[in-house]
């Protein structure tokens, strides 16, 4: 393991660096912020706060061996420290590390995130020699574990009430990285995007019922209307499907099992964004029955914070298994639904011969 202090990492646009006593107040932005802090177990901060917790990080650069890599991020263009990216050695016998991340919210939306944490990962297995890295968050920091997808983390799990902090016990989402996968993916990733969602946007995630299946009707009507574009051989059938109609299969369900909705809406509008529906059979079979993010909030994790919650509350209804259907010509969802570990299984074809000249030409 590497034991000096003083240590700079660089990328395009930042440098990752040592924390000094004089950035504590650069520090005080962020720690301050409620919106900062909002998943985090700490904060808001006080003045005296933020000052002890940049001098117990300048401590630890002075500890043999070295276990902690508390880093500032410094936007190169103004020496401004916009935030943090530690590195802790969690299991020196095993190589593994727990990676965290902060950044200011005036500089949110620009990609530093992911560029600063790409710079650590690489310092950790490269410099550090790791086997694994591990990191973890509230599955409503949509933000935050966009950023571990981005720079290659895989989700391991959802843990359920794991620790409780600010009063509240807290579920998590467990995401890592091994070195062998590092290896392989630093070649094809880029150093940073332009565009990226590290929590700009507030959404807020609501849990409802069968008796509030009308509030998912635009929206679902907007995912019906895709289907009809999509399909190459079920316009008409899709076309004379009607809101009502699958309303009423949805309520047959929920009288013999179980019926769940979880909605997404814009904390500042109240508008409803995204809904999934996911349902549990008599037989104890769980479905995920319709899931739908509006064009304009699409890649911000809204989807994945959706199917999350849908998949925690079938694990404690206990199913047997999970399935869910893709319609014909929507096959461009599968890499969605395989960070969800849900994979092709049967395809089932219906025959329809009047179709044929349709078809052929």
């Amino acid at each position: 393991m590497q034991n000096n202090s003083n240590i700079i990492l660089e990328t395009e646009r930042l440098l990752i660096r040592d924390f000094v006593e004089a950035d504590w107040l650069d520090s005080h932005e962020y720690d301050s912020d409620p919106e900062v802090v909002k998943y985090q177990p700490f904060g808001p901060n006080t003045e005296e706060e933020t000052k002890a917790h940049i001098s117990r990080a300048i401590a630890r650069q002075e500890e043999s061996p070295r276990m902690f890599y508390d880093f500032a991020i410094v936007r190169k263009s103004d020496n401004k420290l916009i935030g943090e990216c530690s590195i802790n050695i969690t299991n020196a016998g095993n190589k593994e590390a727990m990676l965290g991340y902060l950044l200011n919210r005036k500089d949110w939306n620009h990609g530093y995130t992911t560029e600063a944490v790409r710079k650590v990962i690489a310092f950790g297995f490269e410099q550090l020699g790791l086997h694994r890295i591990i990191a973890s968050c509230d599955p409503a920091n949509t933000g935050s574990y966009r950023v571990m997808e981005k720079t290659g983390m895989q989700r391991e799990g959802y843990l359920r009430e794991e620790r409780m902090f600010k009063g509240v016990w807290r579920d998590f989402l467990l995401y890592s990285i091994l070195e062998k996968e590092w290896q392989n993916l630093k070649n094809a990733l880029p150093e940073r995007e332009d565009t990226e969602n590290d929590g700009g946007r507030e959404v807020e995630y609501l849990e409802k019922n069968q008796n509030d299946l009308n509030i998912i009707r635009p929206l679902w009507e907007k995912l019906n209307a895709h289907h009809i574009t999509v399909s190459r051989y079920f316009k008409d059938t899709r076309a004379v499907t009607t809101f009502d109609m699958r309303k009423k299969q949805l309520m047959e369900k929920s009288y013999q099992g179980a019926l769940r909705i979880d909605l997404a809406r814009d904390a500042v509008t109240k508008e409803f964004i995204g809904y999934c529906v996911t349902s549990v059979d008599p037989e104890k079979q769980g479905e995920i029955e319709s899931i739908y993010v509006e064009k304009d909030y699409r890649l911000s994790g809204i989807g994945d914070s959706l199917m999350t919650r849908a998949l925690a509350w079938l694990e404690t209804v206990t199913v047997k298994k999970t399935i869910l259907g893709v319609a014909e010509g929507n096959e461009g969802v599968f890499a969605f639904y395989r960070r969800h570990n849900f994979y092709p299984r049967v395809t089932v074809l219906m025959h329809r011969p009047e179709l044929a000249a349709k078809t052929e030409q």
